[in-house]
């Protein structure tokens, strides 16, 4: 369950149409794109360099009644100012958190900037110690496992799995909206590859797959960590790591 530490912070900040915005300072390297998926759900994509060449992020915006919840930071600070601006000038509710679903830059990227700006990141304990490991600045508020975040009129639940993608990756879904983020646990329908498996546990990960089916068995959407946002990621990931076991 919620800490009552986050449960606090949270009330006291008390925040597929294909509707694309862009923003961004004229000297930001990258500008994130925002869709808008239902009054509750945007879904919004941040850019990176990655073997030189430019790779997108996607993570969600979640709206409360009186709040903003969001998973994941972009890649960097440019563009998590870029992000909470948006948020400020579109939705107009302040954001009570940003829960992070693993270590990589690509979801804690952004962390100085929330800190700066009293902002609590959410993690679980390992994510926060993976994080202190390599440099990158702890996560405000801990939960071991898993946890629900309650916000006024829905919530979320935050899952891990088990090992996959990294040690610590989480998914979260969102029931109101029966939508499932897998960040980068799960790989989008079209793609060939798993992509970075530097910290991975490809060993584990099928299992972690099918805890991870069991607990949410029927989501209506899925959203994976990159990539297009059509159906089957959790289908195709599968098919990655029988071919990857081989």
């Amino acid at each position: 369950m919620m800490t009552d530490y986050l449960a606090g912070r949270i009330k006291k900040f008390l925040p597929l149409m294909a509707i694309l915005f862009c923003f961004g300072t004229a000297n930001a390297q990258f500008q994130i794109e925002v869709k808008k998926h239902s009054n509750s759900i945007y879904i919004y994509e941040s850019y990176g360099a990655y073997q030189g060449g430019k790779v997108g992020a996607n993570a969600v915006i979640f709206v409360g009644k009186d709040s903003v919840v969001v998973i994941d930071t972009p890649w960097d600070d440019d563009q998590t100012i870029q992000l909470l601006d948006w948020i400020d000038r579109e939705i107009k509710k302040p954001v009570a958190s940003f829960v992070v679903t693993h270590f990589h830059d690509d979801r804690i990227g952004g962390i100085d900037i929330l800190k700066q700006r009293g902002i609590p990141a959410v993690s679980s304990e390992l994510t926060a110690k993976l994080a202190v490991e390599n440099g990158i600045v702890k996560p405000d508020v801990l939960f071991k496992n898993d946890t629900t975040i309650a916000l006024a009129g829905g919530k979320i639940e935050v899952f891990y799995p088990g090992a996959g993608h990294s040690p610590d990756n989480v998914v979260v879904y969102f029931p109101s909206e029966k939508l499932l983020y897998g960040g980068c646990f799960l790989k989008d329908a079209s793609t060939t590859s798993l992509g970075n498996l530097g910290d991975a546990d490809v060993a584990a990960w099928p299992v972690s797959l099918e805890k991870m089916k069991k607990r949410f068995p029927k989501p209506k959407m899925v959203i994976p960590g990159h990539g297009g946002l059509e159906p089957g990621a959790i289908e195709n990931t599968a098919t990655l790591l029988k071919q990857q076991s081989k």
